[in-house]
């Protein structure tokens, strides 16, 4: 990847949204986002997957244009593909409406819900407790409050500054690896109907 500015994909495509709802290619690609391009071995030791496991995947999201190949290098007595993201960032296109994307973006969110919980149970396994408590590697909280269209548009962008402060400060030295899940969602009003 260039030093510089940063590259943005802005999303529009369902089949592009679709390659992303297992959590293993959000893996992927959150790590070559991150590390810049990588071999499938590379991407192994990071996820901790096997590499015979990520292949599949890797087509998946190289026939979506969410990634693609940088480089062939050697590898010892063989060739291996290096693998990077298509941009430093990949954003979903906030104002796509179509039946097929908005599908796509439901099953992408379950996706990672699944993923942010697998996540959630590890943390909280007792037999990792003794090295971090609870209340040190998992911070969860859930609210509702009635916002006006300003305060809702004020808490969307303190989230994206939240992600990128976060972004900006990722430290491959650093001994630990944090995951955020957010989701600021505005809930449909009550059925009153079911009320009477």
């Amino acid at each position: 990847m260039s030093v510089g500015k940063k590259r943005t994909l802005v999303v529009r495509d369902p089949r592009k949204v679709r390659a992303l709802r297992t959590p293993a290619r959000q893996e992927i690609l959150e790590t070559l986002v991150r590390l810049g391009a990588c071999s499938v071995k590379e991407l192994a030791g990071q996820t901790g997957r096997a590499p015979a496991s990520l292949y599949y995947h890797i087509h998946e999201l190289t026939g979506a244009g969410l990634i693609r190949e940088a480089e062939r290098r050697r590898s010892g007595r063989r060739l291996e593909s290096v693998y990077e993201p298509v941009a430093d960032r990949i954003v979903l296109d906030r104002k796509e409406r179509s039946r097929a994307f908005v599908s796509a973006l439901a099953d992408l969110h379950r996706s990672t819900l699944r993923k942010t919980e697998r996540e959630l149970v590890r943390a909280l396994d007792p037999k990792r407790s003794r090295e971090a408590p609870p209340g040190e590697s998992v911070s969860l909280l859930r609210l509702t409050a009635r916002l006006r269209p300003r305060a809702a548009t004020k808490a969307r962008r303190m989230l994206r500054e939240l992600v990128e402060f976060i972004g900006d400060n990722d430290d491959p030295s650093a001994p630990d690896t944090y995951a955020l899940t957010a989701a600021l969602v505005r809930l449909a009003p009550p059925d009153t109907r079911a009320l009477t």
